[in-house]
């Protein structure tokens, strides 16, 4: 997924991901470097329209950090200090709404992003908008009020993504602990649970500046977010190691109802530290389930289900998931039983590098907005490998490196290791008319 040269002391352990273009200026040069306190930059220059996009990024649980996890806690956090009146200043959400800007809450198993696409002049302030919130977080009854509404509404829309309640469950039977098993999603009446004392030490603890990603993408200043980089935050702080996920053994299988029939498997896989069979599994599920060129899709277009099939790069282990719901299920499965027979045999060479060539597009032309670039710097980052970032180095990058170095064989082995194993498996029967 995704300054200059001069970088204040305040940001003292935290990390710094920039792609930065001044708009309608030359493009700057690439640049690295180590911020005080053992944090990163890197300077990507990125021209194109006058938008940018500045987002928070943290490696935090999105269940909290307790022996009792809160499904959505990192969500209804960041949404209660979005939507507080910190000390000096507007609340985030009131400032994105007043400069035309847009402010949006990203939460995984793992990690939470605080996003704000904003025109480009005013990037900087969208700099000093985010730090300011979160780098000394203020929460308030009012906030989070508001927050837990935002959440509920949130819930009701996602009743309906069918391939999302499939996905929590599986993650839930391909690990017997860990983040990965908590849900970043709240239920009901879990979000209405959490007292405002339990999101602020929540948001104390993850939301520290020396755990913060700041990632800025687009036609932004160089010079003008250097400038707004804020002043002394306190003393840096170790940044706390995330717990780590134990995987199920052997993987669970669960049976749910819902209303329509679905099917879904996962398996876990290569560590993000491993970029080559992380970029095959990349490779795997764009030719097996890419929406418009996948094997499987074809196989299976006149069935009439929603196929998701996708590999997540996680720090450790990654995760190959697979979910489809509605239509002939039967036929679904006899696609993704077939396909994954025979992924273990070398395709044949005139394939592969067909196949290569439209896994290389659809990577390219999905980090081509600021939004998608900084999701993919801030996501890279926080999962522990930012160099490994699609884009990141151009064509002599480590990513697509690793892409030139794939083979049929490689890819076979890959396929074989991580998918030649039954994974964890949830099947959903459709719920009886008046069943609840």
């Amino acid at each position: 997924m995704r300054i200059g040269a001069v970088v204040r002391a305040a940001l003292a352990g935290a990390a710094l991901v920039l792609s930065a273009a001044g708009a309608g200026s030359d493009p700057a040069a690439p640049a690295t470097g180590t911020l005080p306190g053992g944090g990163a930059y890197l300077l990507r220059p990125a021209a194109g329209a006058p938008v940018a996009a500045i987002a928070l990024w943290y490696r935090a649980p999105a269940g909290g950090f307790g022996t009792a996890p809160i499904p959505g806690l990192s969500r209804l956090a960041a949404a209660t200090v979005s939507a507080s009146t910190p000390v000096t200043g507007t609340p985030l959400a009131t400032f994105a709404r007043e400069i035309g800007g847009r402010l949006t809450i990203s939460a995984y198993p793992d990690s939470v992003a605080v996003s704000l696409l904003v025109p480009a002049a005013r990037a900087a302030d969208a700099v000093r908008a985010l730090t300011r919130s979160f780098f000394a977080p203020v929460l308030t009854d009012a906030g989070l009020v508001r927050a837990r509404q935002d959440l509920l509404e949130e819930g009701q829309l996602r009743q309906f993504n069918h391939a999302a309640a499939i996905t929590d469950a599986l993650y839930s039977a391909l690990f017997s602990s860990g983040p990965d098993t908590v849900s970043p999603w709240a239920s009901g009446g879990a979000v209405s649970g959490v007292t405002l004392d339990a999101a602020r030490a929540y948001a104390e603890r993850a939301f520290r500046p020396a755990n913060a990603v700041l990632v800025a993408a687009g036609a932004v200043d160089m010079s003008a977010i250097s400038a707004a980089l804020p002043g002394r935050v306190g003393a840096p702080t170790g940044v706390e190691p995330a717990p780590p996920n134990v995987a199920a053994n052997p993987p669970g299988a669960a049976q749910t109802t819902g209303p329509e029939a679905g099917y879904g498997r996962a398996w876990t896989g290569p560590p993000i530290a491993d970029e080559l069979s992380a970029t095959a599994c990349d490779f795997l599920a764009d030719y097996l389930f890419n929406p418009d060129t996948g094997v499987v899709q074809r196989a299976m277009r006149a069935s009439g289900a929603v196929l998701v099939g996708t590999f997540v790069t996680y720090h450790d282990p990654g995760i190959f998931i697979v979910s489809t719901s509605g239509g002939d299920q039967a036929a679904v499965r006899t696609a993704i039983d077939a396909a994954l027979r025979t992924i273990g045999t070398p395709l044949d060479p005139v394939a592969f590098e067909a196949a290569r060539r439209r896994f290389l597009y659809h990577i390219l032309s999905d980090a081509s907005s600021p939004s998608s670039l900084a999701d993919t710097f801030g996501w890279y980052t926080v999962e522990g490998n930012p160099a490994y970032a699609p884009g990141e180095g151009g064509t002599n990058g480590r990513y697509l490196s690793a892409v030139a170095a794939l083979t049929p064989s490689v890819v076979a082995a890959v396929a074989a290791k991580y998918l030649g194993a039954p994974g964890a498996v949830v099947t959903v029967t459709p719920a009886q008319p008046g069943a609840k």
